[in-house]
């Protein structure tokens, strides 16, 4: 239980920054820790400064708010040419009355002078002072035959884009919400929950990101409580270890023991069986007729004058010593000169057969 509670990690740094720091690293370590703390209140939770992230989140807004303008524009340009599409599909299939021809001929020629206003802008910075052919907005307009008639063409145009963009959000927010039953609501009814699209994928998306972050904080988690079950683990091993070793040893030491008391008997054993084994060939060797032998060998050596012998021998070394240190360099020239004698025999004789 101690260690786990050592292992407890603190809770804000790991929380407000992408590290992980235990208790023990804490406690090891409580300058970083102060730095860390420090970094805390600059930081966010994914190691960005906070004056960027906000600088971020400004610069998202704006390109957010952007890009929604941008697909309102779109989405009614593309509805624009779906619905002058579909006139041109159903004036090929039937009867279309001129009124209706002439507004769509209309709508079509605004939509296009339009477009071209959107091409004049062809500089690569957006400059709004250099233009294609040099023409400007405002004399396209003058050019359009239908710029009297804009506010006429408009209140007859919204309508039916936004009956057409209706049943499109209906369909999608049907697609959205297949499991539940859609077609016995009124149309109007229909709409109004179709408009509330927006809010419910916002609101998921909201979920899903918070599912996210969870899910992210859940595997922080898990990880943490690996590295600390791991820490654990090593601490047991180790501590495992060393009680290996000390009864390891505490063992090995008593079987040294009981080996080195087994060797001493063994040994004395064996010094045992040598006396015994000396003992049976000296039995062996000394019988009774050899020891009476020796003894009759030992009183004949006794009885022998050794003594005078002995006596005779000092007295002629003492007889040489007295001559000087000269004799000894007369009898080394005596016996070359009796080697040349014997050498001069022997080729006298060696001559004498040859002869």
């Amino acid at each position: 239980m101690a260690a786990v509670g050592e292992e407890d990690e603190p809770p804000d740094l790991n929380l407000n920054l992408p590290v992980h720091i235990t208790g023990r690293d804490a406690q090891k370590n409580p300058e970083f820790v102060k730095l860390l703390s420090t970094l805390s209140h600059r930081l966010t939770h994914t190691g960005v400064s906070k004056g960027l992230q906000k600088d971020v989140e400004q610069a998202k807004e704006q390109m957010r708010r952007e890009k929604a303008a941008w697909l309102q524009a779109g989405a009614l340009y593309h509805e624009l040419e779906e619905l002058l599409l579909d006139h041109d599909i159903r004036k090929q299939e039937s009867e279309i009355p001129a009124a209706e021809t002439q507004f769509y001929t209309a709508v079509q020629e605004c939509l296009t002078t339009a477009e071209i206003c959107e091409y004049l802008e062809c500089g690569p910075d957006g400059r709004k002072d250099v233009t294609l052919l040099g023409l400007t907005r405002e004399q396209l307009q003058q050019n359009n035959p239908h710029r009297k008639d804009l506010k006429s063409l408009q209140k007859k145009l919204v309508p039916l884009v936004e009956e057409r963009l209706k049943k499109k959000c209906t369909a999608v927010f049907s697609f959205h919400e297949s499991s539940s039953n859609l077609s016995t609501d009124p149309g109007e009814l229909q709409f109004a929950k179709a408009s509330q699209l927006p809010l419910v994928l916002e609101r998921e998306r909201l979920d899903l990101q918070e599912k996210k972050r969870q899910l992210q904080q859940d595997r922080a988690a898990r990880d943490r409580q690996f590295w600390q079950y791991y820490q654990i683990l090593l601490q047991t091993l180790e501590s495992l270890e060393r009680i290996v070793k000390h009864h390891r040893l505490k063992s090995q030491l008593e079987n040294n023991n009981v080996i080195s008391e087994w060797l001493v008997q063994r040994f004395d054993a064996m010094e045992l069986k040598i006396k015994v084994v000396e003992g049976q060939v000296l039995c062996d060797t000394y019988t009774a007729g050899t020891v009476a032998a020796l003894k009759q060998i030992r009183r004949h050596l006794d009885s022998t004058p050794y003594d005078s012998e002995y006596m005779q021998s000092v007295q002629q070394l003492q007889a040489y010593r007295s001559v000087g240190m000269g004799f000894d360099s007369l009898v080394q020239e005596y016996g070359k000169l009796q080697e040349a004698i014997e050498n001069k025999k022997w080729g006298l004789k060696e001559l004498q057969k040859t002869c």
